[in-house]
């Protein structure tokens, strides 16, 4: 079950945000049609297989904790006897998945938003009139307005948002009496009068077929093609969307680094022999800082605990200066701080004591280089070293010759591939109900009841996470033996 775990929890990762762009993008882009209406519900379908296969992994192998779930991680990549750690493998494992993940996170959260605010706001149906005048050989006019009916305004103020029944004439197509149209529009700042004049479409030979009006041209046209929003205010949202998405790939890089492929180990790798010490405060400081760069005093698996994985950096001290947690590996060279892309606190009293191999690369003097370390046991751990501290350790010895064995294979240690297991019933149960709000958004149905179950879509995980949270029973914890590291050179 454990590799099943795996398997669920990366097929959501990747169906799930593929399903949420689809259904914003299908809703937001394209025309009513039989192409929109396919689209967007079969990316409902995906979401709610993705919430059935997370719901059925929790209730078939049980909800675990996070700090479970790492354990579980490691049993799974363990060798069932340690091996000798003479000799190093010859190649690496790349490293893909956590940054798809917090990077899927990042991206899913203002999907989401932009989902929601678009099924809300959107028109579900271009309607049976202006169906049949999209169909024929329309045109659309400033036609003055004869008469105004049923004003329903959105707020007090004269100048709110309103709507109200309109009417107007059309031209009779062979030179007759004009013949008046009746149809609701919205207004966005507060109600046209008589003798105002409105963008109308209508067909003039058939006059009888009715009219579409409303207060500018982009929002006719795009009920007209049965849009859900204006081509302008869809390519706002696009953009905004574009944006977020780009901010997503950022945080996923800045909080995991760069997805990694396989790499083989050659000539200018460093290797040193190290042990896992436990977890602590880096400080690291800008080249040139009369301070050098180096670990804040030893703390305990409690001092990582405000600067895991969740964040690219910790809380600053001095100018330039950053703070974050790091695996302490023991080396002949000093203490030596690997940043995991993972909870440091949860990670460190399982990788206590383990013993291997830190593997690098030497790269340019900026930012944190990718390095592995590989366990005499058979399980390879990606992190990243910051370049001072692999600046240093290069001028401070003399690389040694190393031995590669090409038919020795490691395993991927990801601390966060089990998370399938440890979603909490309160966001499976919320994520069931966006899922239903999307779907009833989708229905041709219009009416007030939009804009408030598109609201209740977009919070409805959290708000039952919270909710679970405060009346469930409290995380079974098992209590670790404090952790320590001494301070890094």
């Amino acid at each position: 079950m454990s590799a099943g775990a795996v398997r669920v929890g990366r097929g959501v990762t990747v169906v799930g945000v593929a399903g949420l762009v689809v259904l914003a993008g299908g809703w937001l882009v394209l025309d009513a049609g039989p192409l929109r209406t396919a689209v967007v519900w079969a990316a409902v379908a995906a979401l709610a297989g993705c919430v059935v296969a997370l719901t059925g992994t929790v209730l078939r192998a049980g909800r675990v904790t996070p700090a479970r779930g790492y354990e579980l991680a490691l049993d799974a990549v363990r060798a069932p006897a340690p091996g000798t750690g003479a000799v190093l493998p010859a190649v690496l494992h790349g490293s893909r998945w956590p940054w798809a993940r917090v990077t899927a996170v990042a991206l899913a959260v203002p999907t989401v938003l932009v989902l929601f605010c678009t099924l809300g706001a959107g028109t579900p149906d271009r309607g049976a009139v202006p169906g049949r005048i999209a169909d024929a050989d329309y045109v659309i006019k400033e036609l003055p307005v004869v008469a105004v009916g049923g004003v329903e305004r959105a707020g007090s103020s004269s100048r709110a948002s309103s709507e109200a029944d309109y009417t107007v004439r059309l031209p009779a197509p062979h030179g007759g009496a004009a013949v008046p149209a009746t149809f609701r529009a919205e207004v966005h700042r507060g109600v046209r009068q008589v003798g105002d004049t409105l963008p109308v479409a209508y067909v003039p030979q058939r006059p009888e077929l009715g009219a579409v009006g409303a207060d500018t041209r982009s929002a006719v046209e795009a009920q007209l093609a049965g849009r859900t929003l204006p081509y302008g205010t869809a390519a706002v949202a696009g953009v905004l969307w574009g944006v977020a998405a780009l901010a997503a790939c950022c945080v996923g890089t800045a909080v995991t680094g760069p997805p990694r492929g396989g790499r083989r180990v050659g000539k200018g790798w460093t290797a040193l022999r190290a042990t896992a010490a436990g977890v602590a405060e880096h400080v690291e400081r800008p080249t040139g800082d009369d301070a050098g760069t180096g670990t804040g005093g030893g703390t305990g698996a409690d001092g990582g605990a405000g600067a895991d994985a969740g964040a690219a950096s910790g809380t600053r001290s001095g100018k330039g200066s950053a703070r974050y947690a790091c695996l302490i590996l023991h080396t002949d060279t000093g203490d030596v701080p690997l940043r995991l892309a993972a909870s440091h606190r949860r990670a460190a009293p399982l990788l206590t004591g383990a013993a291997g191999w830190l593997l690098w690369k030497p790269a340019g003097p900026r930012g944190k280089v990718p390095a592995d370390f590989v366990a005499d046991d058979g399980w390879q751990l990606p992190g990243r070293l910051p370049a001072a501290e692999a600046a240093r350790i290069a001028a401070a010895r003399t690389p040694d010759p190393f031995t590669l064995d090409t038919a020795r294979h490691t395993r991927l240690l990801e601390l966060g591939s089990h998370w399938a297991r440890t979603v909490p019933a309160g966001v499976l149960l919320g994520a069931a109900v966006s899922v239903v709000a999307a779907g009833a958004l989708l229905l041709p149905v219009d009416g007030g009841w939009r804009a408030w179950t598109a609201v209740a879509g977009a919070v409805a995980p959290l708000l039952c996470w919270m909710i679970t949270g405060l009346f469930g029973a409290p995380r079974a914890a098992t209590p670790a033996a404090p952790v320590e590291a001494g301070p890094a050179a």
